[in-house]
């Protein structure tokens, strides 16, 4: 099993804008945290937003995090829509496949920080919404 160096950027962005409602911010945080010490998957920043997850997250192998992602992604699709395994829905929950990126270490990896925070305070309405270049970070 080979053994991954460095971290990486995630971004899992639903169809529509429910992740922030009350019941589904609760449930996401919960699932987060219970996945990622399942896969022992490190955390190190997220950011709920309306329709987009970002995760700043280090795995052990690429297995764990394939794993995570598979797990928490369905978990959380079927929890917010009530399916049910079996049934086929007509529209799948998340909108495309994850989007990702590696991090390296220093000065990208402080700038992630960086614009994850910024994504946190523009979601909580703490600062007005900063529109980005395109093809920097996934626009949000």
């Amino acid at each position: 099993m080979k053994l991954i160096k460095h971290s990486e950027h995630l971004v899992l962005r639903a169809r529509l804008p429910v992740l922030r409602q009350r019941k589904n911010q609760k449930l996401i945080s919960q699932l987060l945290f219970e996945n990622s010490r399942r896969f022992q998957v490190k955390i190190y920043n997220n950011s709920l937003n309306s329709n987009h997850i970002h995760l700043l997250v280090k795995s052990q192998t690429r297995k764990d995090l394939q794993d995570f992602l598979r797990v928490f992604a369905g978990q959380v699709a079927q929890r917010i829509t009530g399916a049910v395994r079996g049934r086929r829905n007509h529209l799948s929950f998340w909108l495309r496949p994850v989007w990702k990126r590696i991090v390296h270490w220093g000065r990208d990896f402080l700038n992630l920080q960086k614009y994850i925070f910024q994504n946190q305070l523009e979601t909580l309405g703490l600062i007005p919404y900063q529109p980005r270049k395109s093809g920097s970070l996934p626009l949000c």
